[in-house]
């Protein structure tokens, strides 16, 4: 009976662990308590469901071809009565790398991780400070 007790312990150690490797990179249930906690409205979709507004918005900020790959990618959009950021979860940094280099060019990349606009997983379009401030904090 004690071995049974034990090998049920070590199971459930076991994959409480893989649980917590497996959403160790991801920052997006910060971010979005972050946000909720500053008074933003959070909601979470598909690319393809979004308003032709906020597409237009990814598509302007990172261009067309960038924006083309984000139809597998949840999208968070934060809202308030003006600022607004848009927030895209990836599965894993390396994805986000992927998805803004075109042609080898990384300089896309490079210049959002400098100025914060990627956190772990995630990426954030917005003009708002304020915004960009609770995303690098999250």
């Amino acid at each position: 009976m004690k071995n049974i007790i034990k090998l049920v312990a070590l199971s459930l150690v076991l994959v409480m662990a893989m649980m917590a490797l497996a959403s160790c990179g991801d920052k997006s249930g910060a971010i979005k308590s972050a946000f909720e906690g500053e008074g933003y409205t959070v909601s979470s979709s598909k690319y393809e469901d979004l308003s032709s507004g906020f597409q237009t918005i990814v598509k302007t900020v990172l261009g067309e071809e960038v924006a083309a790959k984000m139809a597998d990618y949840e999208i968070i959009t934060c809202t308030k009565i003006v600022p607004l950021a848009i927030v895209i979860k990836f599965p894993a940094e390396g994805d986000i790398k992927t998805a803004l280099t075109v042609e080898d060019d990384t300089s896309l990349f490079d210049e959002l991780k400098a100025e914060g606009a990627i956190n772990g997983n995630c990426m954030i379009l917005t003009l708002t400070p304020g915004a960009l401030e609770i995303f690098k904090n999250a």
